[in-house]
This record gives structure tokens, sequence and C-alpha cells, in this order.
């Protein structure tokens, strides 16, 4: 977010990873009012390509082993409009009875918080929340 203004370093690694993890969503994903009861897939719309640099970037700072965290559970790594868009429409429109298993939806995923990131980086190991 620089481009908008002065860039803000993030906090050092003796501020804590709760800092850290609210400088990143609000600093570099622009989420300016995020708490740590936010969801990162729920509240925060961090999905897609933003949640694999989420990922990468709290790799970065923390270790490899922060990628091997249960990510598939909490965050949904597809983007964009399906092609088939307009037909799912079209079928909720006419309730089609099929409808619910022939177009994709985005799945039911868990709620993964700010703070159990933080909880996990300092614990420095995997709990489920």
């Amino acid at each position: 977010m620089a481009w908008l203004g002065t860039k803000v370093e993030p906090p050092p690694l003796e501020a804590g990873a709760e800092a850290f993890v609210l400088w990143l969503v609000r600093e570099h994903f622009g989420c300016r009012k995020a708490h740590l009861d936010d969801a990162v897939d729920q509240d925060l719309d961090i999905v897609g390509d933003d949640g694999d640099e989420f990922v990468l970037l709290l790799v970065s700072r923390y270790g490899e082993w922060v990628r091997f965290w249960p990510w598939e559970r909490y965050l949904c790594f597809d983007e964009g409009v399906p092609l088939m868009a307009p037909w799912l429409a079209l079928s909720n429109f006419l309730r089609l009875p099929w409808r619910s298993t022939a177009f994709p939806h985005k799945p039911s995923l868990d709620r993964l918080t700010l703070l159990h990131i933080a909880f996990v980086l300092e614990r420095g190991e995997w709990v489920d929340p």
C-alpha cells in the first residue's frame, strides 16, 4: 500500500506475533479495521492469490513450518468467477433440482482468526482452534 502513502515498516520480532499479524493484514492487505477476532477468509476476505501471499509472508518471517499448517481447512485458494456463473444464476432462478451438484460452490470452511494464528506462531507448533 505504499503507493497511497508512506510505507509502514513491520514491527520488530520483539513486538510479538499479534503485532505482526495485525500489521500484515492492515498494511499489506488493506484491511484497516482488522481485529484479532477476525477470521482470515470469512471476515477479511483474504482468499485466492491473496491467501497464498498471506501464507508466504508468514513463512518468510517465521519459517517453513508455517507452510505445513492445514491451510486448506481455513482458506479458499480458488479465485475468480467460474465460467459457468451465468448458467449457475439461471439454474438458481429456475430452481433446477440438481443445481447443488451441477455447479461447484465455495466450500464451507472453518474459521481461523488472527488471534489463533498469532498464538500458534508464538507457541511454535500447530494446534487446532
